[in-house]
């Protein structure tokens, strides 16, 4: 009866693998879900927990933390763990860019984490399947859509007019799930991408012809959109003040999701999703209508 453990489900993306996982998992399989906030508990309790968790498992997901900076860090946690416990395979929410050649702090600022964990995790000699998220298409309303009307009726963008394969949150999860009970192919790295390409212009186009009107559209440089949030005080990290401010993404999480489009990291797109679901990626539009109390 093989055992499989997700973790990090009371997160967005977490408790969507948790639900497709009881969809397809094999009736002869154990799934367990943990959920826990690491930084409230002692190392030793920590680890005692992990390693009673990992017990026997044939595979165990790492899902990303919002520690920038030191998520590799908690990973080597993860991946340590496994091993003592005799996990075969690790299955890690990498994002787009962590194959990125550059040295570490010359790359944008996501993928910088991502990069320092796949080297771990190919380095402890676990199985492993990586599975590289785009962009969410729900960054949109969950993120930038609240800001809006704090900008004047204005999307100020600096992912300069260059098309992404903004994905469905939905389905990362999904493929989460799917990596994790084994449908993908061993030490294999799946982009996780949606259907087409597009711009951040034709999104806003679309919401405003078939939910409301947003206002105007606006393309600026990094620099010019650094300035201008720093001017309206916008936390340079997770730790400030963002009480204030509609915006709940610090500076550089915010720059670096329109360079990740504007450099092309998202341009190609991926058949991910329905080669490991079943289903076709869900278009921006269905994800979208689903937040129509947002836009209005």
């Amino acid at each position: 009866m093989p055992k499989y453990v997700l973790t990090g489900v009371g997160g967005g993306i977490g408790s969507i693998a948790a639900s497709y996982a009881l969809e397809i998992a094999p009736p002869d399989s154990t799934l367990v879900f943990t959920s826990s906030n690491p930084d409230k508990i002692s190392k030793d309790t920590r680890d005692k927990c992990l390693r009673a968790v990992f017990a026997g498992a044939e595979a165990v997901t790492l899902i990303s933390t919002w520690a920038f900076g030191r998520r590799h860090q908690q990973a080597q946690n993860v991946i340590d763990t496994a091993k003592e416990c005799g996990v075969r395979r690790i299955c890690y929410t990498s994002f787009v860019g962590a194959d990125d050649p550059a040295p570490v702090d010359e790359m944008p600022f996501l993928p910088r984490d991502h990069k320092q964990t796949e080297a771990l995790i190919r380095a402890s000699g676990l199985e492993y399947n990586i599975q590289r998220d785009y962009l969410y298409v729900d960054n949109i309303p969950n993120f930038f859509a609240p800001s809006w009307k704090f900008c004047d009726n204005r999307w100020v963008s600096n992912s300069g007019g260059v098309p992404g394969a903004y994905v469905a949150r939905e389905d990362c999860g999904r493929v989460l799930a799917a990596i994790l009970l084994g449908r993908g192919e061993p030490n294999k790295i799946y982009d996780v991408t949606g259907p087409e390409a597009i711009t951040d212009e034709q999104v806003f186009r679309w919401i405003c012809s078939n939910v409301k009107n947003q206002g105007k559209f606006v393309t600026v440089s990094d620099q010019e959109m650094k300035k201008y949030w720093l001017e309206r005080g916008l936390p340079i990290d997770l730790l400030g003040d963002f009480s204030q401010i509609p915006m709940k993404l610090c500076i550089d999480d915010l720059l670096c999701c329109g360079e990740m489009v504007a450099r092309g990291y998202m341009a190609k797109t991926s058949n991910t999703v329905e080669t490991l679901t079943g289903r076709k990626a869900m278009s921006f539009q269905d994800v979208l209508i689903k937040y129509r109390a947002t836009f209005e």
